[in-house]
């Protein structure tokens, strides 16, 4: 077990200094002259150009990348331009409301997708199963901003049953609608996964020779389909918790909550390159975190992994 983390930990790094070089080659893809932005629009030559050499710019490409790097190991992602303060204390004073809108997200597609998805297989062919699986192609295809926009007007405005967007106290009435908009496609995708598999696993020779032996329904659905269905979720739930930890742009901005993913758009619009790449850079490493910690997770519920 050891070896296999050891080596997952340094596939991760590898992933991470990939994710790395290619946000230091994309830094400069990006229009606007970071130099100007400081300055100003009205600001000399000389100005600018002595703020280009404050910050670097003018120096070779490799000892650019050089200094990024090293930047990134003391965990130092610039300055924002529209704050003046730190990207990574800006980025981290947001963090709670991203993770607690990550958290209902997740928690609101579990709770629902998963028991209809059982619901799906266990009446597979019939009525029910038919219904679920239209609901679960018609959730896939809603736009998460028209779903967003639907509910506030629907649930908040006319039926005045939630705030209309925003953040305050309890944030449990504040979350919700957010959450369902961030979780209500991944409902209907672990409503779909969750069915695939049970009708698969259902259709194995062990559940056959489970039936033969007089073994009951439930006995089977507990005893061999659940442990071989909890590996599938693990690394489905690694994949949603890390994206979601990323900033969900159009959520945030839908709902005006004070997440990461806000915070992103508004660095977008002013051209903010510190916040728009450290944002970048951040989710990137909350999504190769999750994975790794998916990885080992799966590795301990299935020692095939490990062998393999």
């Amino acid at each position: 077990m050891l070896r296999y983390v050891v080596n997952r930990l340094a596939w991760t790094i590898f992933d991470l200094l990939v994710i790395l070089t290619i946000t230091f080659a994309l830094s400069y893809l990006l229009p606007g002259d970071p130099a100007r932005t400081i300055a100003g629009p009205h600001a000399s030559i000389q100005t600018i150009t002595a703020i280009r050499h404050q910050l670097g710019l003018d120096r070779p490409l490799y000892v650019q990348y050089g200094r990024y790097l090293n930047n990134m190991v003391h965990l130092n992602l610039g300055t924002s331009l529209q704050f003046g303060t730190p990207v990574l204390q800006a980025i981290w004073a947001r963090f709670p409301a991203t993770l607690e809108l990550a958290l209902a997200g997740l928690i609101f597609e579990i709770v629902v997708g998963i028991p209809f998805g059982f619901l799906a297989a266990l009446y597979r062919g019939r009525w029910l199963d038919r219904i679920i699986s239209m609901i679960s192609m018609v959730c896939l295809s809603l736009p998460q901003f028209w779903v967003g926009m639907m509910l506030l007007f629907i649930a908040a405005f006319k039926w005045n049953l939630f705030p209309l967007g925003g953040y305050g106290q309890p944030v449990i009435w504040y979350v919700i609608l957010p959450g369902i908009t961030l979780g209500l496609v991944g409902v209907a995708y672990y409503c779909q996964l969750i069915r695939a598999r049970l009708l698969d696993l259902l259709e194995r020779p062990f559940i056959q020779a489970a039936r033969a032996r007089g073994l009951s329904e439930a006995g089977i659905m507990f005893r061999h389909v659940l442990p071989n269905i909890v590996t599938t979720l693990i690394t489905q739930i690694g994949m949603d918790l890390g994206y979601f930890m990323a900033g969900v742009v159009v959520v945030e901005a839908v709902f005006g909550w004070p997440g990461i993913g806000l915070q992103a758009w508004t660095g977008i619009q002013a051209l903010d390159v510190p916040i728009i790449m450290g944002t970048v850079l951040f989710g990137a490493f909350w999504i190769v975190l999750a994975n790794f910690v998916m990885d080992v997770l799966y590795a301990s519920v299935d020692p095939r992994i490990r062998v393999s």
